[in-house]
């Protein structure tokens, strides 16, 4: 409790307070430290544009904000940090202990999530080919992602068109909504509301409500990965011939950055078995890079490989889209 009631009161001040990075050389910066990460800790100074300092040049730190601090030990924990006297240490304080750390021994150091967290990525990629024949290739999808305390939603809304010589080739349009609830971390339950067209395939609509368990393997700002598999139900309108039924499958989630958060890399794949209608064996899969510019802009390339057992008369098992695009990060 006592961590708490100190990470509130220092909530309050710190509009007129800063962190503090103390050099072996005698300076000093202030500014707000947003992490620790590969021997380097980056700051954002009020007067400049963020950058990294090299934890071997840093003397010691202060600050006034509470951090998720994990150790080369593999343990990790919620601490303030103050200044030590000995160069090249800082002192931790959380509920328990206090305790006197060679800023060298820091794996890994965030600032602890704020209650309610969001963020909004916007991408989009277009092709235009002259010649023998004439192509024209448009992707847009956008992500909504929304955490509150133990509470989790995620909204995924992409459309991907394809034209060949003024002849539509492919038309995919696929929306998503998923509520997860951590009622032990790292269990989770969770459900899906998903939905998809493509008129080129003859895919009038495919909609599934999933319920599910899930696991987060990772859970931080660098790393995240989790699982979850459920079972529900389906509804299907191919080539004007509905269907329903039951379904099962699974999803994986898995996202990481490197290089101090400037380059991110992703994988999204869910997999499910229809047990009415078409019992089609169903995967869809996204793999791919974000690589930041700007703090806002990123670059992205992205691979989605699909599998659809039944397809469509005319229509492939399988199908590759190879994306290059860029983006905007909220």
């Amino acid at each position: 409790m006592k961590l708490y009631v100190l990470y509130f009161s220092i909530v309050i001040s710190s509009a007129v307070a800063a962190d503090v990075v103390f050099l072996k050389n005698g300076d000093r910066i202030t500014g707000e430290i947003t992490e620790i990460w590969d021997e380097s800790l980056t700051i954002e100074p009020e007067y400049a544009d963020k950058f990294d300092i090299d934890l071997e040049d840093i003397a010691s730190l202060e600050s006034d904000s509470a951090f998720e601090i994990e150790f080369g030990n593999d343990t990790q924990g919620d601490y303030f940090i103050g200044k030590s006297e000995i160069e090249g240490e800082i002192i931790l304080t959380s509920e328990s202990e206090e305790l006197s750390v060679v800023l060298l021994e820091l794996e890994h150091m965030v600032e602890i999530e704020e209650y309610f967290e969001w963020e909004v990525l916007v991408d989009t990629s277009q092709s235009l080919s002259k010649g023998t024949k004439d192509s024209f290739v448009s992707n847009l999808s956008g992500e909504l992602e929304l955490k509150w305390g133990d509470h989790r939603t995620l909204t995924k809304v992409s459309s991907f068109q394809e034209e060949l010589d003024d002849e539509k080739v492919k038309d995919r349009n696929r929306y998503s909504f998923s509520y997860n609830f951590l009622f032990n971390d790292p269990w989770y339950v969770a459900v899906t509301l998903a939905t998809e067209s493509d008129s080129v395939a003859s895919l009038d609509r495919r909609t599934s409500l999933v319920p599910a368990i899930g696991y987060d393997f990772y859970d931080a700002p660098g790393l995240s990965l989790s699982i979850q598999a459920g079972a529900g139900v389906q509804k299907e309108s191919k080539a004007g011939v509905d269907s329903h039924g039951s379904l099962y499958g699974w999803h994986l989630r898995y996202k990481q950055k490197f290089f101090h958060s400037d380059l991110e890399a992703f994988h999204n794949h869910t997999v499910y078995q229809n047990l009415g209608g078409s019992e089609n064996f169903v995967v869809a899969t996204q793999t791919g890079l974000r690589y930041k510019f700007t703090d806002d802009i990123f670059f992205k390339i992205q691979l989605d490989y699909d599998i659809d057992s039944e397809p469509a008369e005319g229509s492939p098992k399988n199908d590759v889209i190879l994306q290059f695009g860029a983006g905007i990060e909220f």
